[in-house]
């Protein structure tokens, strides 16, 4: 085989295994959709409650003299 034949089988082997790649994903994708129960009808839970403050961080707020110097 030259290899003019012999690169186009490799792109035509490669674009049909990524074409078929990217139909099985399609299809995984939408039977993971279908599987969800009831996430349409509740709201998404919030992350933290409203009176959530942290344990070990204290917010750092910087000095007006610091801010002036910088500008």
């Amino acid at each position: 085989m030259e290899l003019l034949s012999v690169l186009a089988t490799i792109i035509l082997v490669a674009t049909l295994g990524t074409l078929l790649v990217a139909v099985a994903a399609y299809m995984a994708f939408r039977l993971r959709d279908k599987r969800r129960p009831g996430l349409k009808q509740a709201g998404p839970a919030p992350r933290q409650p409203a009176h959530y403050e942290p344990m070990f961080i204290t917010r750092y707020k910087p000095e007006a003299s610091a801010r002036q110097s910088a500008v």
